[in-house]
């Protein structure tokens, strides 16, 4: 059963219903797609009179709840691909909602193509209210071409607020070398880091220490 049915109580479907979205919210093999989780975490909150109830429930928090309702924020063409399981990864989901839907179709065929990720996305949100002018063609072009093997090129967020972009490029510094660094920029609420190709494996090495993927380590470089 993926929704509550008529031919049982209500606390019975209750009952239900909390078991299998602990089952979709536990496990990396989901037994439904996300448009089935979300409707049960609606019909959850109906009967419960809040999503916070939902969430402790069964016990995620409500910001995890609103991550797997982000695809009530995708165009119906997307909404379809999430429903057949071409897209099936709640981090693409909810960082596809930040875009319209003509954004969302061309950002979809480019998450089936293999060629944007999850943490692709969630720097085009950005990187698109920092570069109006572009559109979203040029900035998927952008985020793609930080892969580039001659020189690295890394866009990344910054804090609401955020000011010291000198002492941001130090912490890189100190981990690269600063003659590795061939250019840093912070605008808005985007950096922009290029490195040498040295840089960029110096940079690789250090995040493999932390265990963590490239473009993981640089958030957690501007966090610190």
């Amino acid at each position: 059963m993926t929704e509550p049915s008529e031919s049982v109580s209500r606390e019975s479907n209750r009952d239900i219903a909390i078991v299998r979205l602990i089952a979709n919210t536990r496990k990396k093999s989901r037994p439904d797609n996300l448009i089935q989780i979300a409707r049960l975490i609606r019909w959850l909150q109906k009967d419960l009179g809040s999503l916070k109830a939902v969430a402790e429930a069964i016990d995620l928090s409500t910001d995890q709840l609103w991550q797997f309702l982000s695809v009530e924020r995708l165009c119906p063409e997307v909404q379809k691909l999430v429903e057949e399981r071409t897209i099936d990864l709640v981090n693409i989901v909810h960082n596809m909602r930040n875009f319209d839907a003509k954004a969302q179709q061309i950002i979809a065929k480019e998450v089936i193509a293999g060629r944007l990720s999850g943490e692709d996305i969630r720097v085009l949100a950005p990187l698109q209210k920092s570069l109006p002018n572009l559109s979203v063609h040029e900035l998927i072009s952008r985020v793609q071409k930080s892969r580039d093997v001659r020189v690295y090129v890394a866009y990344f967020r910054v804090p609401p607020g955020f000011k010291d972009a000198d002492a941001l490029e130090r912490r890189f510094a100190g981990i690269v070398g600063q003659p590795e660094i061939m250019s840093f920029t912070v605008e808005v609420q985007i950096g922009t880091l290029k490195l040498t190709p040295p840089g960029r494996k110096k940079l690789q090495e250090a995040a493999k220490e932390r265990n963590l993927s490239l473009r993981k380590f640089v958030d957690a470089v501007v966090l610190e």
